[in-house]
């Protein structure tokens, strides 16, 4: 039968993350390849593995898992994964170390919190299938040898001297010893990362030290407060703003024959609000003052005292929140329409967008409502 610890790190080969149930969960995360230059080790790509207290609910990839590699059925998976578990949290009071193979380990602190050492001796990476760390001369094994074949030299000449000197006994002889210069040689990827810095910085600083320059001496930031992308081209000349005075024509009128006091003495009584066209493209919605419709060119609009027996409600909405009625009413005014709560009706706040005794007067109060975005019904009272 196939354990469930052997499964986990089956399923971390191939998946990024495995939940246990009820216990944590392990969230795999690849590595680059690194190079230890101090002792001269480069290791391949690699997955790095946390351990998540927090990632307890099932997600089925254990179980099932578990279930299809026992010929077993879900249930039966299910108690065996939860015994597991179980018998791991005893383990852990007890102070003992749960082994995962090809994972790791699982042990408590001194606080009682749960922590997680990874196995450093097995890849879990597939695309690292194979590859091991690779070993190369560290800058200590370089000047070590460099200094035991100094040595080595060295005593190589003494000892010729030494021979020179018995063979012929009648006269001295002296050896000049030339040594060679000591050639250190360092890593090139050391020397090659230090070069490409210097490049980058440079390469960075020169364009910055140039703007620095360019900027407050050829360009107007400074005064403006502002800056343009064609402040940082050196080679951009900006032309000076050209203007010219064109006279205003004015709107042709000719096919319009009322003046606004003809068109406003031309209204019905009950009319507030209306638009005067002033032109074929050009519509200017005017409010008519008391004052106007009280003079002797327009009769007074009557109040709704002196009202005739029939009238006429836009209704616009209806609101069982007070609130919400006297929001729309501001809204309304706002937009120069002659809104009002005018009744209650099953606990309903109806807004009124306007009131006529006419029907022509009733249709200027539509097509002025539909004109600010409002339609509705028609209440009449």
């Amino acid at each position: 039968m196939v354990s469930v610890e052997e499964l986990i790190g089956e399923l971390l080969l191939r998946h990024n993350c495995v939940i246990i149930p009820s216990f944590g969960g392990f969230v795999a995360k690849q590595m680059g390849a690194s190079i230890d230059y101090n002792n001269g080790v480069m290791s391949p790509p690699k997955k790095s593995l946390l351990f998540n207290r927090q990632l307890i609910n099932n997600d089925g990839l254990l179980i099932a898992e578990l279930a299809v590699s026992n010929a077993i059925d879900y249930n039966e998976s299910t108690k065996v994964v939860r015994d597991l578990v179980e018998s791991w949290d005893v383990q852990l009071r007890r102070g003992e170390r749960i082994t995962i193979d090809k994972v790791g380990f699982l042990f408590f602190d001194q606080e009682k919190n749960i922590c997680f050492e990874q196995d450093r001796f097995f890849n879990l990476l597939l695309d690292s299938y194979g590859l091991g760390k690779v070993h190369f001369l560290s800058e200590s094994d370089v000047q070590l040898a460099q200094k035991t074949t100094i040595e080595s030299a060295i005593n190589s000449e003494d000892r010729k001297e030494v021979n020179s000197a018995i063979v012929f006994n009648t006269e001295a002889i002296s050896i000049n010893k030339e040594i060679k210069e000591t050639v250190i040689i360092q890593h090139p990827a050391l020397q090659t990362k230090t070069k490409v810095w210097k490049y980058i910085a440079a390469a960075c600083l020169l364009p910055v030290a140039f703007y620095s320059f360019w900027l407050p001496v050829q360009t107007n930031v400074l005064e403006s407060g502002m800056i343009s992308v064609k402040d940082f081209n050196p080679f951009y000349q900006s032309e000076a703003g050209k203007y010219s005075q064109e006279e205003l024509k004015d709107f042709d009128r000719k096919n319009n024959d009322k003046t606004l006091s003809e068109s406003i003495t031309d209204l019905p009584n009950d009319v507030l609000i209306f638009r005067f066209k002033y032109n074929e493209d050009l519509y200017i919605p005017v409010r008519i003052p008391k004052s106007e419709l009280n003079n002797t060119s327009n009769p007074a609009i009557p109040e709704e005292n002196n009202s005739t027996s029939e009238s006429f409600e836009f209704i616009v909405g209806c609101f069982g929140s007070i609130d919400n009625a006297n929001n729309l009413v501001s809204s309304l005014k706002e937009k120069g329409l002659n809104a009002y709560i005018t009744d209650v009706s099953n606990g309903l706040s109806r807004i009124s967008a306007g009131k006529a005794s006419s029907e022509q007067g009733l249709q200027t109060i539509i097509q002025d409502a539909k004109a600010q975005g409002f339609d509705g019904w028609v209440l009449k009272k």
